[in-house]
């Protein structure tokens, strides 16, 4: 449920970041958001087919899908990779309501 939360947090950020970029005429650079949502999505698959091997029989479980370089390359690798470009984009977009100071 976690991997499939970050699908959808890039999916509304991407939508409010369009929208707030096409006002301040900003670059396009909420497109990244959707590059983030197709890795996270590898790595939900990836971490569905390894769930779906887990809870296989043994006789039926392929051994490669549980093995430790498949989750790294499907699973952790897109996901990191996902969720740092999301936050250089929201900090690119959002990040002047951090900086914001009252005068």
């Amino acid at each position: 449920m976690s991997t499939l939360s970050i699908l959808v947090l890039f999916y509304i950020i991407a939508k409010l970041s369009e929208r707030f970029g096409s006002v301040l005429k900003m670059p396009p650079l909420y497109k990244w958001f959707y590059l983030s949502e197709a890795l996270t999505l590898v790595a939900l698959v990836a971490h569905l087919i390894q769930a779906g091997n887990f809870l296989a029989t043994p006789q039926n479980r392929a051994v490669r899908v549980m093995s430790l370089p498949f989750a790294l390359v499907f699973y952790h690798l897109p996901l990191t990779i996902a969720v740092t470009l999301g936050l250089f984009i929201t900090w690119k977009y959002w990040g002047w309501l951090i900086t914001e100071q009252k005068k």
